[in-house]
């Protein structure tokens, strides 16, 4: 592949990695572009759809994901792709496929390269429980009786589910500061069910505190609400760590404590 002339140096002296990779779902052939950080963007994965109009700078790339927007990167395959790289953000998952083990291997470690350096976790590597209770979310390690994080559902501000993931976002007032907490289940089925549980008993426990009517007699004010116990366990995927990072189930983005700064890494 011939060098970038020096009249387009700037339009390639970010370029770290490039060439042909294949759409998982229609198997079609489009050449991709690793860009590291510089002042023309962050560090982002493009494609084009062939070399010729990347190298004639013939329009946009046809997609740009910038890998600040991702939580996680990873191996993976399915029953058409055995080499695939897959890039999670919030609201979607973007995969590519290589030809073969080895091509697969050096995208993957050059999009690790330029994914980003994080700060260590809280130390929840391993497998955990999610327990949820009408007041509360523990996180309690496999063999373990001791919950390793126990958030309290006034403090959760929202919650939501993406494909096989399930997130929490929690505010100030949470025992680890603000940010979102994201879990690996085994199928969307089940991050489904986790968000629909957890969105239930949130809404019962704003019910309990909701003020009452200056209507309501002094007797019925000091009653609680009866809210139904729910208790219900989710085991979540192992996970496997990288060298540059932590692996653990739950993962924390944290918005204010870079300290708290966390990715997963997935198998």
């Amino acid at each position: 592949m011939a060098s970038p002339t020096d009249n387009n140096e700037g339009f390639f002296s970010d370029v770290r990695k490039v060439g042909y990779l294949r759409k998982p779902k229609s198997m079609h052939k489009r050449f991709f572009v690793l860009r590291a950080a510089s002042e023309s963007g962050p560090a982002r994965l493009e494609y084009y759809e062939n070399e010729k109009k990347w190298r004639h700078k013939s329009g946009a790339p046809k997609r740009s994901i910038p890998l600040e927007s991702c939580f996680n990167i990873n191996k993976r395959a399915d029953s058409k792709n055995k080499h695939l790289v897959a890039l999670y953000t919030k609201d979607e998952h973007f995969a590519i496929a290589a030809d073969n083990e080895p091509e697969q291997e050096s995208w993957y470690q050059a999009l690790l390269q330029f994914y980003g350096e994080v700060a260590p976790g809280p130390n929840l590597i391993g497998i955990y429980r999610l327990c949820l209770t009408n007041k509360t979310i523990s996180f309690v390690k496999l063999n373990s009786d001791a919950a390793a994080v126990v958030l309290q559902l006034l403090n959760i501000r929202r919650c939501g589910h993406s494909e096989n993931f399930f997130f929490i976002e929690v505010g100030r007032s949470a025992v680890t500061g603000p940010g979102e907490f994201w879990m690996q289940v085994d199928d969307s089925v089940v991050a489904q069910n986790m968000h629909e549980t957890i969105l239930e008993a949130m809404r019962a426990m704003s019910e309990e505190f909701r003020p009452r009517s200056k209507s309501q007699s002094s007797s019925n004010c000091s009653n609680p609400i009866s809210v139904p116990l729910r208790r219900a366990c989710w085991l979540s995927q192992s996970l496997v760590s990288s060298p540059t990072r932590h692996a653990f189930p739950l993962f924390w983005r944290c918005f204010q404590a870079a300290a708290w700064a966390g990715r997963v890494v997935l198998p």
